[in-house]
């Protein structure tokens, strides 16, 4: 039987994306077991295999530090003490293990080149003469087993290596994965691989992130006032929001898988900061309360209310992986006082929140090449989109055309930028906000070749959305592969 990764950990050991590991395969007619590769495919499929650098880390990290406060992982990046112990007390007992089974190997190695040479000591002519040859050939074995590791060995090393910082956890039924590093909780992981498991306060009050360890083994990492009965103890429930990982685990959850799973919230929120965009557009960073965080989709909006009492609907520009930290891109409007209210309320007003709603989501389970295509203030559901791709990481390719009119320097245009720069799998242009339908057609067919292959992602006002897919149609795109969104024109 084949030593398995699944296709997580193989992307990761590997340095590319879950999304690119599969294109691979895929082309390369490698064959996968339910979600697993074997080594030795992953080897042949990556023979300049660096094991010293690992970018979807410093990716993972890049993406992290531009999403999240940094406080929150500058100094928490290793687990706690106890965690990192028991990892390496596994680590010890896999090594021992593999140690013994090498030097028993070499051993019997050994006993039989000499029980062959000693064989080949006698006077059979040609029977001596295979004999010597083979007891050559083992003895060569044995001599550069000492001396050299072979790929499958370095990424044995490597993922031994990188079970002591992030641990693999596994989802039932659905079957997804994600990994827990650092001293993340269960929940705080799930969250940021773009995971929607069911939870409420996310501080141990409430008991709905509450899951079932059906294998593997978690550490309390902070107490918690929902009470768990002793028979859910027993049967191995947990909050995941008090509890990490300590080796690899699986764990039956709840999951919204879609938008109606979700539950319809009212949440209370500070204006932390608005940063300018253009000379019309501003962006509203807004936190909820930590008790309190707000279950959302990418791509879904809510209504916004202001202690004045103006209400706008607005699409969530920011990653669902952080419900606490949300975006919102608010342009001034004729005769709409909403952004002149936000403005002259400054940082610390407070805000409700109300949602989601809204069906233009990203298809999760697809690994096609994704075009997203932003235009004018269709640029807040696409950004939530790409960050949900980003952090579920399952998409081969993604190509982002934004069409409007804010300058290339600026805070979105660096963002974008930023993208491109850091992910090897991501392309951005940006166009002219006159650009016609036709001409963006052209450039994503100049970008990605058979737009067929692709699944496409429009946020624009109705008149160009129409006209862009029925060209996109014409170029054999097929209608279950295009989500639009319409928005109002700036």
């Amino acid at each position: 039987m084949p030593q398995l990764l699944t296709l997580s950990r193989a992307a990761r050991l590997a340095g590319v994306s879950r999304g690119q590991l599969q294109k691979q395969i895929r082309d390369q007619g490698v064959e996968a077991f339910e979600g697993q590769i074997a080594v030795d495919d992953l080897v042949r499929l990556y023979p300049d295999l660096d094991i010293d650098f690992d970018p979807v880390i410093e990716r993972v990290e890049q993406i992290k530090a531009s999403t999240r406060p940094k406080s929150r992982y500058t100094d928490h990046w290793m687990p706690e003490p106890e965690v990192l112990m028991a990892r390496l007390q596994d680590f010890r007992h896999v090594l021992a293990r593999t140690k013994s089974t090498l030097n028993g190997m070499e051993e019997l190695l050994t006993e039989v080149a000499d029980q062959l040479q000693t064989m080949a000591d006698g006077d059979d002519g040609k029977l001596i003469e295979d004999v010597r040859l083979l007891a050559a050939r083992l003895q060569e074995s044995v001599h550069k087993a000492r001396a050299q590791t072979d790929s499958r060995a370095e990424l044995f090393a490597k993922d031994a290596m990188l079970r002591l910082v992030a641990v693999s956890a596994r989802l039932t039924p659905s079957g997804h994965e994600f990994f827990v590093e650092g001293r993340d909780s269960l929940l705080d992981a799930a969250l940021r691989a773009g995971l929607h498991i069911d939870y409420g306060c996310s501080s141990g009050n409430c008991g709905s992130c509450k899951v079932r360890v059906v294998r593997g083994r978690v550490s309390r990492i902070r107490d918690h006032d929902f009470v768990l009965s002793a028979q859910e103890r027993e049967q191995g429930y947990c909050l995941a929001c008090s509890n990490t990982a300590v080796s690899d685990v699986l764990l039956e959850a709840s999951e919204a898988l879609t938008a109606a799973d979700l539950p319809h919230q009212q949440v209370r929120c500070k204006v932390r900061k608005i940063e300018p965009v253009s000379d019309d557009l501003v962006l509203l960073h807004a936190m909820t309360p930590r008790t309190k965080t707000l279950r959302f989709m990418a791509g879904q909006a809510v209504k916004v209310t202001l202690e004045d009492t103006r209400q706008r609907e607005l699409d969530v520009a920011s990653c669902p992986c952080d419900g606490r930290n949300l975006q919102f891109l608010v342009r001034r409007r004729s005769g709409d006082g909403f952004a002149d209210s936000v403005l002259a309320g400054g940082g610390g007003q407070t805000l409700v929140v109300e949602g989601p709603f809204g069906e233009f989501l990203l298809e999760e389970e697809a690994t096609e090449p994704a075009v997203f295509i932003a235009v004018g203030d269709g640029f807040a559901a696409i950004k939530s989109l790409i960050e949900h791709a980003i952090a579920i990481d399952n998409v081969a390719a993604m190509y982002l055309f934004r069409v409007d009119t804010v300058p290339p320097g600026s805070l979105l245009g660096n963002l974008c930028r930023s993208w491109d720069d850091a992910l090897d799998n991501f392309v951005y242009r940006r166009m002219d906000r006159d650009a016609s339908p036709e001409q963006v057609l052209q450039a994503v067919i100049a970008s990605c070749g058979d737009l067929a292959r692709n699944r496409l992602y429009l946020a624009a006002p109705a008149d160009w959305s129409d006209a862009f897919i029925d060209r996109a149609i014409g170029q054999g795109v097929s209608e279950q592969h295009i989500r639009a969104k319409e928005i109002r024109s700036p």
